[in-house]
């Protein structure tokens, strides 16, 4: 283990462990210089329990005390010395984002790695609201401290709920807290910070110290990850879905990397996924879909897991979020121990009840939330969480009466949901009846007539070669093929049987791509609501990948010959660009039709009675040349696979 700087980072130096502390201090009505010494006390009490010595003593963890920076793919400078590693882990986090302030000193300027360091605070500027902002507001205001706090938003906590931001907004002025909204610092004069909004009115406030919160930057600048290639945007690090960067034997996690949340069980919740995939590299795991449970700490506790009602309804539209709120007054065991602040909300999918989100306002929120992270993770619906029983009387009960209140309304109001329902889905389910039909009609005339598929392909070969007008009845059976999975590669062979090498290739370019372009269609109606923005799993994997650049993945599929109507299917599905799909099953086709088609013209014959007699005579050229373009198109799409042509 490598580490330049305080063992155990961030959070446990300068974030959570001595917020917490002073929380607790705060509502013991402590003075601020005691509650500051106790944060420092116990934050020391907790690195002494983890330090670099124990590490090594305990686990044989060697701790080195200096910068890294990397040579190659598997090997680390420190100093003099060099380290050489077949995995290596980066989990460098991040330090606090400043701002100049034109007029204040540089010791007056303080972030969450100096305020703590504090003997004493008079009066405090916490420089935006969110996460760090609000949360250090309140615990200072609750130790006697003039807190005003300046926000740049319109809401304080603009990544929560309307609720909990209004919430936060009552529980900070009930604390003498004074909140600016849609303000920025300009300059200080005479230790009054100057602000100013956007139509350049101005304010100003006294102040001792101004800390400033407004988020984090990654600590990567100094690894010189240029020379080991590792892709990283605006300094974060660009990682998969294993968190594996560009060089697949280098991980990151925390907040280092591209696109991650904030957040300390974040970061271990990676490590622990990383660390996994390293020992069971056949059986690898993304922990990055994860539902990710996050907290602010007043004395409320605001804690939420999954989207928003505002995040969903922009998804999904007003009509498909279903959401619930029920306040702790309501609740008998918090009437009894008077702590009736704050509510349990729960953001529904109509209908049928699956959890996309939920955000509890609680002094105990914290430990009530993972009910419904766990719930979310485990596709429990409000249905079963109703059904659940809970301890009377208990806080967490609360989240039972709002799944309660889901099922109640629906239930109570079932007609006019199945209606909605059915208005919502109808094109799916008249596809489906139309699709069971067929598929039904298909194997009825199957069974009763007591055919084989080859019984049927021989019928059909000497009934088209007998009729003028069926290479357009043929061109539609192919086109509708999908629905009943008939095997395209075997008309296409069958084409080339029945019409020779032109007029078969001809038919199969417009019947094959109709046929495309019908799965296509089918899958775009069926996978309708499968692809959730944030879900996980091999399709929303392959969205991503699609939703960059369609054209050479489908193509690819094609020259590699992937199954054709599952291609198809799934690129509905994915909702690929039609454009570049068309476009790639119509230059991809083209080398398979004509393999297929060649084989088959070897076949060609005015008529036949069985295999056998289609078997008989064949010309081998045909089949020579079939076989030499199969080695063509599978070298040429590795080729391109390999240089990734666009």
């Amino acid at each position: 283990m490598i580490e330049k700087w305080n063992m155990w980072g961030d959070c446990t130096n300068y974030g959570c462990v001595p917020s917490k502390a002073l929380i607790h201090m705060g509502k013991k009505s402590a003075k601020i210089k005691e509650a500051l010494e106790y944060a420092r006390t116990k934050r020391q009490e907790i690195l002494d329990e983890e330090s670099a010595e124990l590490l090594e003593e305990k686990y044989g963890i060697k701790v080195i005390k200096w910068n890294a920076e990397f040579i190659d793919n598997s090997t680390i400078a420190v100093g003099e010395e060099t380290i050489s590693g077949k995995h290596i882990v980066i989990a460098t986090g991040s330090s606090p984002r400043v701002i100049d302030i034109p007029n204040i000193s540089p010791e007056d300027l303080l972030t969450n790695e100096t305020i703590f360091e504090q003997k004493k605070l008079k009066n405090l500027v916490m420089i935006w609201g969110g996460y760090i902002g609000c949360e250090l507001a309140a615990v200072f205001a609750n130790l006697g401290v003039k807190v005003s706090l300046v926000q740049r938003n319109v809401k304080l906590i603009p990544r929560e709920e309307e609720e909990a931001s209004q919430l936060m907004d009552e529980i900070l002025r009930a604390k003498g807290v004074d909140i600016y909204y849609a303000y920025t610092p300009v300059k200080a004069e005479k230790w009054k910070l100057v602000l100013e909004d956007k139509e350049w009115n101005q304010v100003k406030i006294k102040y001792d110290k101004v800390m400033i919160a407004l988020g984090r930057a990654p600590n990567v600048d100094k690894l010189k990850l240029e020379n080991i290639g590792v892709n990283y945007d605006k300094r974060w690090i660009v990682v998969d879905k294993y968190n594996r960067t560009s060089s697949k034997n280098i991980f990151a996690i925390g907040d280092c990397v591209a696109g991650n949340p904030q957040f300390t069980h974040w970061a271990n919740h990676e490590g622990r996924g990383v660390l996994r995939n390293i020992f069971v590299p056949f059986w690898k795991k993304s922990v990055r879909d994860d539902n990710i449970p996050s907290c602010i700490y007043t004395d409320l506790e605001f804690a939420r897991v999954g989207k928003t009602q505002a995040e969903l309804e922009q998804l999904f539209g007003e009509d498909m979020i279903v959401s619930k709120i029920l306040y702790f007054e309501t609740n008998d065991r918090s009437k009894l121990t008077e702590d009736t602040q704050g509510f349990v909300k729960i953001n529904f999918c109509r209908l049928n009840g699956k959890i996309f989100g939920a955000t509890i306002v609680n002094s105990k929120a914290g430990e009530m939330l993972p009910v419904l992270t766990s719930a979310m993770n485990n596709n429990i619906s409000a249905y079963k969480l109703s059904s659940q029983m809970f301890s009377y009387p208990t806080q967490s009960e609360l989240i039972k009466k709002v799944a309660d209140s889901f099922v109640a309304s629906t239930l109570g109001n079932i007609k006019a949901e199945l209606k909605f329902f059915l208005k919502k889905n109808v094109l799916q389910i008249i596809t489906a009846i139309i699709w069971i039909s067929i598929i039904v009609w298909f194997l009825y005339y199957k069974s009763i007539c007591g055919l084989s598929n080859q019984d049927i392909a021989i019928n059909f070969y000497n009934f088209v070669r007998n009729n003028y007008w069926w290479p357009i009845i043929y061109i539609l059976i192919y086109a509708i093929r999908p629905i009943v999975m008939f095997p395209a590669t075997f008309l296409t062979f069958l084409s080339g049987a029945l019409f020779g090498v032109w007029w078969g290739f001809l038919y199969t370019m417009v019947w094959e791509n109709l046929s495309a372009n019908f799965a296509y269609l089918l899958g775009k109606i069926f996978g309708k609501n499968i692809i959730k923005p944030w879900s996980s799993g091999l399709l929303s994997d392959l969205k991503k990948r699609f939703e960059h650049k369609s054209f050479m993945p489908v193509l690819m599929t094609r020259l590699l010959f992937f199954p054709f109507d599952i291609v198809n299917y799934v690129s509905g599905i994915l909702k690929v660009n039609w454009r570049w799909f068309a476009l790639a099953t119509l230059v991809g086709i083209i080398p398979w039709a004509l393999v297929f088609i060649l084989a088959g013209a070897a076949f060609y014959k005015e008529e036949i009675t069985s295999i056998t007699d289609a078997v008989s005579n064949v010309d081998v050229t045909m089949l020579y040349l079939a076989a030499a373009l199969f080695i063509v198109t599978i070298v040429v799409a590795r080729v391109l696979k390999k240089f990734d042509v666009k």
